[in-house]
């Protein structure tokens, strides 16, 4: 048995202090604790060799085929590209799988990602939408002419959102800082806020504004909720911004029941999936397959799940 993890590049902090990411540092603990061996690699040291009707695929010099389980964590989610080395990797293990049964390679979220071909917000809407899944209001124009074409969601207070959920960087007390690209519309001035003036809004999406100032992340493992938190936002609309955290290892049946519902739709190994509550009822915020749990290890009072390890055993 030996493990690979696949993981991006960090733009700031990790990136200048020449560490792994948090959550694969995490993953590789557990994998030492158990004796699994392992190597990790970034996206951008994935090669494809294909030659006399043979391929061949390595990550950091390795051969994949050398590996047993192979975790994908994150990519660049405004580089599509990163999303599909997953896909390649995994049309191509699936191939060597059937011509080497005896030694086969096993790739977490692989039916999931198959099942998710394009992974941004408008991919996710849709999912939920044909699923019956519960998912906030949300419209999208791709001129982005949003005070011309706003005739599906017309009352404020709304949310405009990044269409990939990539985030921005701003330089403050002279750092560079990762910024969320989300924010509150009152009013017709406000698409000419600090920050989003002058963005390309062709690459935004709209969505209600719910008033809950909470939510909820849920970990659900080979299908089963196995715990979560949910958050209070302290400092303006935002939960991110510096919120309160409390453990959720049990969450009421309505989220667990459609967290449950999003992993089988997906068939997904391990994810998160988000919640916030609009009029009463939970609503799918964001779902991912390669979940960050360090505030959730970190930040909260109480005995967390080794969401760690319960990573390196979903397959």
């Amino acid at each position: 048995m030996k493990y690979l993890i696949i993981d991006k590049r960090q733009r700031v902090e990790v990136a200048t202090m020449g560490e792994i990411p948090t959550g694969s540092a995490r993953l590789v603990e557990e994998l030492k604790k158990k004796d699994i061996p392992y190597d990790f690699a970034y996206n951008d040291e994935i090669a494809f060799l294909f030659h006399n009707g043979s391929t061949v695929i390595k990550a950091a010099g390795h051969d994949i085929t050398e590996y047993s389980n192979v975790i994908l964590r994150g990519h660049s989610l405004d580089d599509e590209r990163e999303y599909q080395y997953k896909r390649f990797i995994i049309d191509y293990v699936e191939q060597y799988n059937r011509d080497n049964p005896e030694k086969k390679v096993i790739i977490q979220n692989s039916k999931a990602i198959k099942n998710l071909p394009y992974y941004n917000k408008i991919a996710f809407a849709m999912l939920c939408s044909k699923n019956n899944l519960p998912y906030f209001d949300t419209y999208f124009h791709t001129n982005g002419e949003y005070l011309k074409e706003r005739d599906m969601l017309k009352e404020y207070p709304l949310i405009i959102k990044e269409y990939t959920g990539a985030n921005r960087t701003e330089m403050i007390d002279g750092k560079e800082k990762i910024k969320k690209n989300v924010f509150r519309l009152e009013k017709d001035e406000d698409y000419k806020q600090e920050n989003l003036d002058g963005q390309d809004l062709s690459h935004f999406f709209i969505q209600e504004f719910s008033d809950a100032g909470e939510d909820y992340r849920i970990f659900v493992k080979l299908g089963k909720v196995i715990g979560g938190w949910k958050r209070k936002a302290v400092n303006g609309f935002m939960t991110v911004s510096k919120g309160e955290y409390e453990m959720y290892n049990q969450p009421n049946e309505e989220i667990a029941e459609i967290a449950e519902r999003m992993a089988n739709v997906l068939e997904a190994d391990f994810m998160a999936v988000d919640f916030m509550y609009m009029n009463g009822k939970p609503c799918i915020q964001e779902i991912s397959l390669h979940p960050g749990y360090k505030a959730y290890e970190t930040k909260i009072e109480g005995e967390p799940v080794n969401i760690a390890e319960a990573i390196i055993t979903a397959f």
